[in-house]
């Protein structure tokens, strides 16, 4: 099949709106979607299949703004990353047809359908970042009993999970696991200018928290 347009972001930003305003999203681009909660954000985006197949995923998850900038008023939405995600499951896992525009606007009312039965119900269970600091803690390898023996390669979760904990107000397992990541991160031997900046700010938001 013949696709009839060129730039799948391109004509999917016009044909979305409707989703958007049916679910009350805010359209950062033709592919990212946003609402924002209390500290957080929920989020769906487009993806098309990297593989040009006449298919494209529609991803859902959760955004918490300056994780790794926790210090930081001005929030930049374009830059949000999700920190748990899903995938709409659809057509067993091939994804929603974008052959052509027709099939684009057609997949529009069952991306709201399908997002309606497995995405709403998710977002609704989250009361906050409590929750959400959970659900990622759930989501990794961490173990509370394994504190001192974690392997090096959880040093970034261990990192997330002890922000997530410092956004939700909880300073004193904050600086267990910020502490826990310091020590994950010095075993390396060697760090990677951005992995240096991370145990930076980690090391920043542990002098916050004891001098609080």
């Amino acid at each position: 099949m013949t696709k009839d347009y060129k730039s799948f972001s391109s004509v999917s930003k016009s044909r979305f709106r409707k989703m958007a305003k049916e679910l009350g999203y805010e359209q950062l681009s033709g592919i990212n979607y946003i609402k924002q909660r209390d500290g957080w954000f929920e989020g769906f985006s487009l993806q098309a299949s990297s593989y040009g197949n006449d298919f494209f995923y529609i991803n859902y998850g959760i955004s918490v703004p300056n994780l790794w900038e926790p210090f930081d008023e001005e929030i930049n939405l374009k830059n949000l990353g999700y920190s748990l995600s899903h995938r709409l499951h659809h057509n067993s896992g091939q994804g929603f047809p974008n052959g052509t525009k027709v099939q684009i606007e057609e997949s529009v009312d069952l991306a709201i359908e399908k997002y309606m039965e497995q995405a709403s119900p998710w977002f609704n269970k989250i009361n906050g970042l409590t929750d959400i600091t959970e659900m990622y803690f759930n989501s990794t390898d961490l173990e509370e009993n394994k504190l001192g023996e974690h392997d090096s390669f959880l040093c970034l979760k261990a990192a997330n999970y002890g922000l997530f904990l410092f956004k939700s107000g909880d300073l004193e397992n904050s600086l267990v696991w910020l502490k826990e990541a310091g020590r994950l991160y010095s075993e390396e031997e060697y760090l990677e200018d951005y992995e240096i900046d991370q145990k930076n700010t980690i090391n920043n938001v542990i002098k916050v928290i004891k001098s609080a």
